[in-house]
């Protein structure tokens, strides 16, 4: 049985949908949520035949990336409504897929 009280649809959203960069330039992913229950934004590595790697999220306006990615990115914003992901002088090791979470 299932009861609706409202038609309140949560969305996740990622910007730029693709990016390429030369070496060495800093690229910047934004991430935005409209959960408005959810306090955090979680960033994710993927890499095809290897899996996903946890980099770290945002809690309201602390950023906490993890230790294998403090130098390597800076978290921003906050986690109850958007945020960003940006990767410091970018190398070939940085290809990936990149995913927010909220």
């Amino acid at each position: 049985l299932f009861f609706s009280t409202g038609s309140g649809v949560c969305s996740v959203f990622q910007t730029p949908p693709d990016l390429i960069k030369n070496l060495n330039e800093n690229a910047e992913i934004k991430c935005a949520h409209n959960v408005s229950s959810y306090d955090r934004i979680l960033w994710y590595k993927h890499i095809q035949d290897t899996g996903f790697t946890f980099m770290g999220y945002i809690f309201f306006t602390s950023l906490n990336p993890e230790a294998e990615f403090e130098t390597k990115i800076k978290l921003s914003g906050d986690g109850s409504k958007n945020g960003s992901l940006t990767i410091n002088s970018v190398s070939v090791n940085d290809s990936a897929v990149y995913y927010c979470a909220a």
